[in-house]
């Protein structure tokens, strides 16, 4: 799953800089805010839900597969609402 959450993060990181570099904002600026953010709440569902739900992974494949997909899920609808703030922030000024 590691391989999943880097390529995820990978994937923010491009994508808030091409969001920035077409708002006219600084892409670094943007990437920065946009991987951290994914990092946090990435790190705060792995450390939480996917802790409590740990004995799930032991009833099935598929369950545990869910279960460690949660954390990069967090984390990409974070960074949307990160973004969609960002863009609505660059509009009101």
């Amino acid at each position: 799953m590691a391989f999943i959450a880097i390529l995820s993060a990978i994937a923010v990181v491009v994508w808030f800089y091409k969001s920035a570099i077409t708002v006219g904002q600084n892409g670094v600026k943007w990437s920065a805010v946009g991987v951290v953010g994914y990092w946090i709440a990435w790190w705060i569902v792995k450390l939480t839900v996917v802790s409590a739900l740990t004995g799930l992974t032991a009833k099935g494949a598929f369950i545990g597969f869910i279960v460690l997909l949660l954390p990069t899920l967090a984390g990409l609808t974070t960074v949307f609402l990160v973004r969609k703030r960002l863009l609505v922030d660059v509009v009101n000024k």
